[in-house]
C-alpha cells in the first residue's frame, strides 16, 4: 500500500464529466489499496474569469480582496470532486480548503510562500479510509488571512502536502503526459524526458516551461519529494523528477517563453522584483523581467530561447548553430546569459512556431543529440 499524492489542474476538472471520469480513476486507486490525497485547481479558466470581473470593478483591485476571490475557485472544485466520489462510493471523500488542512504561509498576497503545512486533518481522514481532496493554490498567512501561491500555485500546496505527510510520491497530472525536449505543440517532435534531477527541472521551469512550477520544484527539491509528472486524460506516468537521472544526455531541453518585457532604468531607481537579466549598457541599467511583474510598468516586449542541459554553454558547434539560425532568420538578440546549465539567449521578435520547431530539430534530432 502506498502513500500518493495527486494533483489535476483546472483544465483536467473543467466540466462535470470530467470530474466524474477522474473521481472513477481516484475511487479504483483507492479500491487498489492505496491511501489518496487529490489536490485540484480551479475548474476550467474560472479563476481568469473572476481576475477580469475584478478589473471591470477596479482598475487595481486591493490584494487581499483577490485573494479572497480567486481562492472561490478552489472551494467549487473540492466539493464537486468530493460530490463525484461519494456518489460513487458514499461517505468516502471529504474536503479541505488551504486553511482546514494548516497550509501556512507568508502574509505575501497573491504569490504567497509555503512557511508549514501542519495536516492533522489530512492524517485523521486517511486513518479513517477516506480520500482527502484538498483545495490547491491557497493557504492562510501568519496574519490569518486568506493568501494564494501564484500561478501554478496548486503544485505547490501538492508538494507540501506530499512532504508533510511523507508520501510515496506527488503525482501531478496535467495536459501532457510528461516533461519534453521542448513544448511539443511548438516541436511535434519533441521527446519525452523518462527522468529529470530536480536542478535541471527548476532551470526549465524558470526559464519558462509550463509542466511544473519553480516553487513546486525546489519545494520538492529541499524536502525530497519524487514528482511523477503525467497526463490527466490518461492517467500514464511519463516523467521522474527526482535527485537521480538516469538521463545522462548533456543538453536536455529547449525552453521558448514569450511574455517578458525589456526595461531601462536610470541610476538610483529601484529595480522590479525577480529579474530574469539585469546588465548595464550605456549607463543604463537594463533589465528583463516577466510580465506579470512589469504591469505598472513602460517596457519593450521581448522572448528568451533557454537551452538547458550539463555544461551547455561550452557546447560551442550546438550554441553557434542556434545564434547562426536566429541571425538567418534575421531575428535581433538583445542579450545573453549563460550559466553552467543554462544558454538563455535573449530576442526582440517573437520566434515564428516553425523555426521553433526547426531549431529544436537541429538540437534534438538527426545527430542534434
Amino acid at each position: 500500500m502506498a502513500l500518493v499524492v495527486q494533483k489535476y489542474g483546472g483544465s483536467s476538472v473543467a466540466t462535470p464529466e470530467q470530474i466524474r471520469d477522474l473521481a472513477r480513476r481516484i475511487v479504483a486507486r483507492h479500491e487498489a489499496g492505496d491511501q489518496v490525497v487529490v489536490v485540484v485547481s480551479a475548474m476550467g479558466k474560472s479563476t481568469d474569469a473572476l481576475v477580469r470581473q475584478a478589473h471591470e470593478l477596479a482598475e487595481h483591485p486591493d490584494p487581499r480582496e483577490m485573494d479572497m476571490l480567486v481562492s472561490a475557485g478552489e472551494r467549487i472544485s473540492i466539493a464537486m470532486m468530493s460530490i463525484a466520489i461519494s456518489g460513487l462510493r458514499p461517505g468516502l471523500a471529504v474536503s479541505f480548503t488551504g486553511s482546514q488542512i494548516g497550509l501556512i504561509t507568508d502574509c505575501n498576497h497573491g504569490d504567497a510562500r509555503v512557511l508549514e503545512i501542519r495536516g492533522d486533518r489530512l492524517r485523521q481522514a486517511l486513518d479513517e479510509g477516506r480520500i482527502a481532496v484538498v483545495a490547491g493554490f491557497q493557504g492562510v498567512s501568519t496574519a490569518r488571512e486568506i493568501t494564494t501561491l501564484g500561478r501554478g500555485g496548486s503544485d505547490t500546496t501538492a508538494v507540501a502536502v506530499a512532504a508533510a505527510l511523507q508520501a510515496d510520491v506527488c503525482e501531478i497530472y496535467s495536459d501532457v503526459d510528461g516533461v519534453y525536449t521542448t513544448d511539443p505543440r511548438l516541436a511535434p517532435s519533441a521527446r519525452r524526458l523518462d527522468t529529470v534531477d530536480y536542478e535541471t527541472m527548476l532551470e526549465m521551469s524558470a526559464a519558462g516551461a509550463k509542466v511544473l512550477k519553480d516553487d513546486a520544484v525546489e519545494y520538492a527539491r529541499r524536502l525530497g519529494v519524487r514528482i511523477a509528472a503525467g497526463s490527466s486524460s490518461s492517467g500514464r506516468i511519463g516523467t521522474i523528477v527526482s535527485s537521480e537521472n538516469l538521463n545522462r544526455e548533456t543538453l536536455q531541453s529547449m525552453v521558448y517563453y514569450d511574455r517578458l518585457r525589456w526595461i531601462a532604468f536610470g541610476a538610483g531607481v529601484p529595480l522590479p522584483p525577480d529579474c530574469r537579466l539585469c546588465q548595464s549598457v550605456e549607463g543604463r541599467t537594463v533589465v528583463v523581467v516577466d510580465e506579470k511583474h512589469a504591469a505598472a510598468m513602460e517596457g519593450v516586449p521581448c522572448v528568451s530561447l533557454s537551452l538547458i542541459g550539463s555544461r551547455v554553454a561550452a557546447q560551442r558547434e550546438r550554441v553557434d548553430a542556434v545564434l547562426g539560425m536566429l541571425e538567418e532568420a534575421g531575428n535581433r538578440v538583445l542579450a545573453i546569459s549563460s550559466t553552467a546549465s543554462k544558454y538563455e539567449i535573449f530576442l526582440e521578435d517573437p520566434l515564428p512556431q516553425p523555426l521553433v520547431a526547426a531549431i529544436h530539430d537541429a538540437l534534438f534530432t538527426a545527430g542534434g543529440q
